[in-house]
């Protein structure tokens, strides 16, 4: 079993991936918190089976969502893997789960601000914003500053097009 200690190296790995990991656990653990709470005064404020302060979380309101947090999640340990096998790519380690964070960013953002709150097909009102929401907002941010703080460790220059 010589050859078995360059398998895998954790000594590979940097803070950047360990906060990234931390990160993916803190978005996937969101999803199981409080995302949207409804109103104690209004009646109408229902919104995927509740009401009068009851709160939701992502898993109960979202169909498609809540599938592609959870593969964000995934991304900084898939990274980790890479880099502690010492795989050889084609792009800079990080870039991946850098852009994968700004697009799960994007998504919650989207789904709770920009967009607005989620709604039952009455119509949902005062439906407010939770605990969780801001956890996966701000963990797909540390998401994206891991990959990106990965990506930038990387030095070894690309030749433009044509140069050989």
């Amino acid at each position: 079993m010589e050859g078995a200690s360059g398998y895998i190296s954790l000594g590979r790995l940097t803070p950047a991936e360990l906060v990234g990991c931390l990160a993916g656990v803190g978005l996937a653990l969101s999803l199981f918190l409080p995302w949207f709470g409804t109103s104690e005064a209004n009646g109408n404020s229902a919104l995927a089976g509740a009401r009068g302060g009851d709160t939701v979380t992502a898993l109960e309101v979202f169909n498609i969502l809540d599938y592609l947090l959870i593969a964000a999640a995934t991304a900084p340990f898939i990274l980790c893997w890479i880099v502690a096998r010492g795989h050889k790519l084609t792009w800079k380690p990080g870039e991946v789960t850098m852009v994968v964070g700004v697009t799960a960013f994007v998504l919650v953002l989207c789904n709770g601000i920009i967009l607005g709150r989620p709604e039952d097909s009455g119509g949902s009102v005062e439906i407010s914003l939770q605990i969780g929401y801001p956890v996966a907002l701000i963990a797909s941010l540390v998401l994206a500053a891991s990959g990106f703080l990965r990506q930038s460790r990387y030095t070894e220059g690309r030749k433009p097009p044509g140069v050989i």
